[in-house]
């Protein structure tokens, strides 16, 4: 019999009538699912769901793989099993004025294998709020989780995608867009899309892969955490996470790994979050950003692989003149052109950074357009292995922003007009002179060629100077300095202080004289 109680489908069936063995809910099987891979159990699937439209609950699908397209037009339904659906599910609700807080929703999709086939969709979305997809694994899916083309605002909303494993397919989740014509600016609304494995098994080339892990247009909230997206190598691969015209997006805690173009790119939005990812191989941007209003880019890891001088950027940033936000306590590892690059884009506070150059070719950090960077800050940063000068003569443009500022480095000193600034703060010393000049500065470099032993290391009056703090860091172990020099206190004995390579030692400037405070050799 495969109806309802008295072979009637459109009545429920009775906890008495259930099997336990094939669990709790309405069993599939009970309609006429055969879940033997060939036969279309689109009409027995459908009629269990129609059995619980009015009254909602639970449909189970067992082992077994069943070929169907289903599809949801009313709430509170719950899809589960340990089946394998070879089709797609439909969530296609009723439109409303109000479609984030009524209307068609309330549904769960848990535990069920969903096959795509490389032709289709795993779960289409239109009209629905409220929605929870978890424990599903989608393999071969055109787009794993697809809110179709809608031209209305938010007319799904509500939406966690959780712990779910996505197998070769093209794309994970996918946000398309039409412009709303009812005054609306987008067309999905928040979204949290965590803690979800996404892979690729094959590596062949041309072989059937992903291309973005997401990809969304006009949606407002999403909160994109905790997630791993691996690309394999089949020659579609684009970016691990695209978003444009967004608002209040969050993107914290991922592993995005080797993408072709950009781990990330976001354009044409607001408050944005990028915070504490693991990015490792992008081949041209770490993180690209366009177009941003309020943004946050904090504690992430952008790696490259050792051995290789990829062209790549760290951090850029373009065409947001208001991004009035922050790039701050990055780790960067080997980025073949910039860690930061910064294009016609202001109000950005540039701070604690630690990058470093593979082969000491690169540059640290570029800001392209003086006329159109303005307000930009760069504090206690930490650039390591670039070439000789870089830092004083190609860390920014030719001609430097007046309106930028390079304050904090030392506590207590004011703010100081960018223009100019690093030659004042920072200097290298490259030529093996014996009389340099400290001051004003709080970092020198000494790259030296040949034994040198310094006998003079300020010009300035010191009992007019400012309190202040200097690091001398020697990437040679040429540098000597004199013992003997006039108001300078240096710790030991003998006629000079010997520096090995990669070594640095911190003074203060203070009463009148130059004392050393301590030294890392």
């Amino acid at each position: 019999m495969s109806g309802g109680e008295n072979g009637d489908p459109s009545k429920p069936l009775s906890a008495s009538f259930a099997d336990p063995s094939l669990g709790a809910g309405i069993n599939v099987r009970l309609f006429g699912a055969k879940g033997d891979g060939v036969t279309d159990d689109t009409p027995a699937i459908q009629q269990a769901i129609s059995s619980i439209s009015q009254t909602g609950g639970t449909i189970l699908i067992p082992d077994g793989v069943y070929k169907a397209n289903i599809t949801i037009r009313t709430s509170n339904i719950y899809i589960t099993g340990t089946g394998t659906l070879n089709g797609c599910i439909n969530l296609y609700g009723t439109p409303t004025t109000n479609d984030r807080f009524t209307g068609t929703g309330n549904v769960k999709i848990d535990g069920i294998t969903i096959l795509g086939d490389k032709v289709r969709n795993g779960v289409n979305i239109r009209w629905y709020y409220g929605v929870l997809i978890t424990n599903v694994r989608f393999i071969q899916c055109l787009k794993a989780i697809y809110f179709e083309k809608v031209n209305k605002t938010q007319h799904s909303s509500r939406y966690t995608i959780t712990s779910n494993q996505l197998i070769d397919c093209n794309y994970g989740l996918y946000v398309d867009y039409s412009p709303p014509d009812d005054g609306g600016n987008h067309v999905v609304g928040d979204v949290n899309f965590s803690n979800n494995m996404y892979e690729s098994r094959t590596n062949v080339r041309g072989a059937f892969g992903n291309m973005y892990h997401i990809w969304a247009k006009g949606i407002d909230g999403l909160i994109c955490k905790g997630n791993t997206f691996f690309f394999g190598h089949t020659g579609m691969e684009k970016s691990n996470i695209y978003i444009e015209n967004f608002n209040w997006v969050v993107i914290e805690g991922n592993h995005l790994f080797e993408a072709v173009d950009s781990a990330v790119i976001a354009r044409d939005g607001f408050n944005l979050v990028v915070a504490n990812n693991n990015v490792a191989w992008a081949q041209k941007y770490g993180i690209f950003l366009s177009a941003i209003v309020g943004g946050v880019i904090n504690g992430n890891n952008l790696t490259w692989k050792s051995g290789e001088d990829i062209a790549s950027t760290g951090v850029y940033i373009e065409n947001s003149p208001y991004f009035i936000g922050n790039i701050s306590n990055n780790n960067l590892f080997f980025p073949g052109i910039y860690a930061i690059q910064i294009k016609d884009s202001s109000f950005i506070n540039i701070t604690g950074n630690n990058a470093r150059s593979q082969y000491g070719k690169n540059q640290p950090l570029l800001i392209n357009s003086p006329a159109t960077c303005t307000s930009v800050s760069v504090t206690s940063n930490q650039f390591t292995n670039y070439p000789q000068g870089t830092l004083n003569q190609g860390y920014y443009s030719d001609t430097p922003v007046s309106t930028n500022y390079l304050s904090g480095n030392t506590e207590g000193l004011p703010a100081v007009p960018l223009k100019g600034v690093l030659s004042e703060e920072y200097r290298a010393f490259t030529n093996n002179e014996t009389a340099v000049d400290l001051s004003n500065l709080t970092l020198a470099v000494f790259a030296c060629s040949k034994p040198t032993v310094v006998t003079q290391l300020t010009k300035e009056n010191l009992s007019q100077s400012l309190p202040r703090m200097i690091v001398i860091y020697s990437y040679t172990s040429n540098l000597r300095i004199s013992r003997q020099i006039p108001g300078v206190k240096l710790k030991g004995s003998g006629s000079y202080v010997s520096f090995p390579a990669d070594s640095s030692m911190t003074l203060l400037v203070y009463g009148s004289q130059i004392m050393e405070i301590s030294r890392n050799f």
